[in-house]
């Protein structure tokens, strides 16, 4: 029997179950991760870091708080403004489509399967944009499972953690896609405009979520800075593909608390957009001029931006710091911390370390093999055939971004998220070249090649998934910790390393000294005044800086002294990995029993919980313990005992307390009992 249904129908079918397929793979890859993890640490695992602080902002949404514009517990005692300090938008969907699921399952989970399922939406479209861009719907298919398996797509995206860039990445996905879609309309005669339109908003929705979109708007800026440079005279579907995203840029800068604090309407990437716009303008209205006179109209925004950017500079100069030194000490983090400024020490680690070669093929092993292979050929080609074997696709210029992103992940292994991007597309674009070029011969060695890659990739992941997890976090610790200061400590605020103090916030209900990111320069600032009072004065000292702060309590973390990887320890970043021999961390960590400023109150193998001893409670102790001198030369044991100990609870280092009743044990232990009328004096 004949099925009514066209050949194009059937293959439209078939595209969209692929699709289907390669959204169900992204799922389960993520998934398993993350129940190998939930397996691991018994269904526990709280969110850390920032992650912790974006929890809490979706769990106020979910209980229809909403999230606050100044928040004084972040920070303390000044607090933060929260949509000038972090993009905030995922929180939203997060805390609103966390009421949808079962109650049954914890808040956590709920989210964690929301942020998988949103980010796995980058995989169809990432099939829909390579599908587009080379005409081969079976090289979009390849394109969306390698970045669908990838262990550098997977790492970053399994919901153990959130991240701002798992929620902007499908914005992004969605403007390559639907700017490629505009290409392929324009060609076809058809209404490319709908898609340019979705194109822009994708790309400002991008930048509004996360920052660092500001490296593919740069890359962008330069593709269409220089098209415009060789031929002013674009088509009317280049006109909507270049300046309609350019007008988004600009709007997001200006417009959203967060872009506007951080001085983005004066950066680079912005003064691309208004070099764009304004060679444009003068383009439309008949100028064009020769290429030099062009490359001065599209210089002077960024030169005016320069000139401005003095805001931009301030919350971004740190990155430029660590870039400088990373060149200047060839990629190698010095063993003498002197070498280095704080904001260089402290930000030259993970996510923004440098890479290694065994980092790099725990990564891409299954892409290092193939573009390895795929290099050597596009060597012989050059060498015998004089040309490029791949043609020129300006709506796809995914292996010169790549390049770009490779190198920059050689400095920074963050931006492996932008090679796991372009590594994935351009398995697609391999994909089709034989096709394409009219010879299918070529299949014979990239098709095979192509599965061998996908195998390798997906056995990175499947493996053994529990590894892919947060490794050297105590869950089981941290929760103990959070769940006694929740009871007894909360609201008060607490002193603690940035590492760990997110989630004495969002699961201990504790305001925090310290906020865990380095986007401010009063942020750091703060860091680093702590981690220098912590290892480079001594326990007095500390003790008045955090007081200062209006901490109540001290967690110490177990392991500031650990002889494996010192560069990455607070030592290390405030040039202590030698402190002196009274500084305070000493104390909490070797000698927690002798502090004098402090009071141990509760600690298990990872974190030691102390009660600051206030000046105030110093004074009110020496009170107490002439009253108590007094009443034990009056011969009133009783209450030189009591008052003796309330002393002591204020202050247990206070020795004459001490004295006080050891002396009235003495005494008793001798028989001693007379109790003599109570003194009618004035307390002193």
């Amino acid at each position: 029997m004949k099925l009514p249904l066209s050949n194009k129908t059937l293959r439209l079918i078939a595209f969209v179950s692929a699709l289907l397929i390669c959204y169900a793979v992204a799922l389960a890859s993520r998934f398993a991760v993350l129940h190998a993890n939930y397996q691991e640490h018994d269904g526990r695992v709280p969110f850390t870091l920032e992650s912790a602080l974006q929890f809490r902002n979706a769990q106020k949404v979910y209980h229809g708080e909403g999230i606050p514009r100044h928040d004084p517990a972040i920070q303390y005692p000044e607090g933060i403004d929260v949509f000038r300090t972090d993009t905030v938008w995922a929180e939203y969907l997060y805390g609103w489509g966390a009421r949808i699921l079962s109650s049954n399952l914890l808040l956590e989970t709920r989210i964690r399967i929301l942020t998988v399922a949103w980010f796995s939406l980058t995989v169809p479209l990432l099939v829909i944009w390579v599908a587009a861009g080379t005409r081969r719907r079976s090289a979009g298919v390849v394109a969306g499972l390698f970045y669908a398996v990838s262990l550098a797509s997977v790492i970053r995206s399994t919901g153990l953690e959130l991240s701002r860039e798992n929620f902007a990445l499908p914005f992004l996905l969605f403007h390559l896609a639907w700017d490629t879609l505009s290409v392929r309309k324009a060609e076809q005669g058809g209404r490319y405009q709908r898609y340019a339109v979705g194109s822009a908003c994708g790309l400002g929705l991008a930048l509004a979520t996360w920052d660092m979109i500001q490296f593919y708007t740069l890359l962008w800026g330069c593709v269409w800075s220089w098209r415009l440079m060789r031929r002013p005279d674009f088509s009317s579907a280049d006109k909507w593909r270049c300046y309609l995203p350019a007008v988004a840029l600009v709007l997001v800068g200006v417009s959203v608390p967060y872009h506007r604090a951080h001085g983005l309407w004066a950066s680079p990437s912005l003064g691309m957009s208004y070099g764009l716009l304004l060679l444009g303008v003068c383009v439309a209205r008949g100028w064009r001029g020769s290429g030099l006179k062009r490359l001065l109209v599209w210089v002077a925004p960024l030169l005016l931006m320069w000139w401005l950017g003095r805001t931009y500079g301030s919350h971004y100069h740190h990155f430029v710091e660590l870039a400088w030194a990373k060149i200047r000490f060839l990629n190698q983090k010095p063993i003498d911390p002197a070498l280095l400024t704080f904001n260089q020490r402290i930000m030259w680690v993970p996510a923004l370390n440098s890479a290694t070669w065994p980092l790099t093929f725990m990564f891409f092993p299954g892409t290092l093999i193939a573009f390895s292979i795929y290099g050597v050929f596009v060597l012989g080609f050059l060498i015998w055939r004089r040309r490029l074997p791949l043609s020129a696709d300006a709506c796809l210029p995914v292996f010169p971004w790549l390049v770009v992103a490779g190198v920059t992940f050689i400095f920074f292994v963050r931006f492996h998220v932008y090679v796991a991007i372009w590594a994935a597309a351009g398995m697609g674009v391999w994909w089709a070249w034989p096709w394409e070029q009219g010879r299918r011969w070529h299949a014979a060695w990239i098709v095979p090649l192509t599965a061998l890659v996908l195998l390798m990739e997906s056995v990175q992941v499947w493996e053994d998934p529990g590894r892919w997890g947060r490794p050297n976090v105590y869950y089981k610790e941290l929760e103990e910790v959070t769940e006694w200061l929740r009871e007894y400590v909360a609201p008060q605020p607490v002193l603690a390393n940035f590492g760990v103090s997110a989630s004495l916030l969002a699961y201990g209900g504790c305001s925090i000294i310290l906020h865990p990111k380095f986007e401010t320069e009063t942020i750091r600032q703060r860091v680093q005044a702590y981690g220098e009072a912590l290892f480079k004065q001594n326990e007095e000292e500390f003790r008045n800086w955090a007081e200062a702060h209006g901490a109540t309590h001290y967690i110490h973390a177990v392991g500031e002294f650990a002889s494996i990887h010192p560069e990455l320890q607070m030592r290390y970043f405030v040039d202590a990995l030698e402190p002196p021999p009274d500084a305070a961390a000493r104390v909490f960590e070797f000698q927690p029993e002798r502090v004098r400023y402090f009071e141990y109150v509760r600690g298990n193998r990872k974190y030691r919980v102390f009660r600051l001893i206030t000046q105030a409670d110093e004074v009110r102790a020496d009170r107490l313990t002439i009253r108590a001198q007094r009443a034990l030369a009056r011969g009133d044991l009783d209450e030189a005992e009591r008052l003796a100990w309330s002393a002591l609870a204020l202050f247990p280092a206070q020795c004459r307390a001490r004295d006080v009743v050891a002396r009235v044990t003495s005494l008793r232990d001798q028989g001693f009992t007379y109790v003599p009328e109570p003194e009618d004096v004035s307390t002193p």
